[in-house]
């Protein structure tokens, strides 16, 4: 499969795919290990496919590994916006960075939140702008505009447990979370692409 190959309704997208193939996605990988469809460095290397392009993407803890400086993270971020096509869904899976699975891999380099992703709209930015919060409009600083469809925090198993059985509410948990390692686990964005 080529790098210009789409699939039905638009191109379709695996990034940082590993061993994690998807059928019917491009999978893409820095790493020639996993064979992937297309290897290339997602952080530094321009991405061959056509803007408004793409209609699916996938970075299946993969994003948080990308490149090792904030820049090398709005390179993917561009690009990903570039892409995209207005209305483009983006799935990300990553590792919470408060979660010894982030720290004690010493790849995951990126710390994402979904708080970070918000950071990507300018319809947010805006409203940060109008009260005095513009230090981090990340959308109107690197030309990218996302909007936060879902996401969910992925609790750590024995907190999961403690939750149902009610021995936490779901308030503490996310108290807690603030400040304490190892309850959240991961967690999983679903961005759309504003291009309008």
């Amino acid at each position: 499969m080529d790098a210009q190959t789409s699939v039905d309704s638009g191109l379709k997208l695996n990034l940082g795919c590993g061993f994690r193939k998807k059928s019917g996605y491009i999978n893409v990988d820095v790493s020639r290990n996993c064979m992937p469809d297309l290897r290339l460095d997602l952080a530094r290397d321009p991405w061959p496919w056509e803007t408004n392009s793409a209609q699916e993407i996938v970075f299946e803890y993969s994003m948080e590994q990308m490149g090792t400086t904030p820049s090398d993270l709005e390179h993917v971020l561009r690009e990903l916006f570039r892409v995209s096509a207005h209305g483009a869904k983006t799935f990300v899976a990553a590792f919470h960075p408060r979660h010894d699975q982030f720290f004690l891999n010493p790849v995951c380099t990126q710390r994402l939140s979904p708080d970070f992703f918000h950071l990507l709209s300018m319809g947010r930015n805006l409203d940060m702008i109008s009260s005095g919060q513009h230090h981090d409009v990340l959308g109107m600083k690197w030309g990218v505009n996302f909007e936060v469809e879902r996401f969910k925090y992925l609790i750590s198993p024995v907190f999961q447990q403690d939750l149902e059985s009610g021995v936490i509410s779901e308030e503490e948990i996310r108290r807690r979370m603030t400040y304490e390692n190892n309850i959240c686990q991961a967690f999983e964005v679903d961005l759309v692409a504003n291009k309008g």
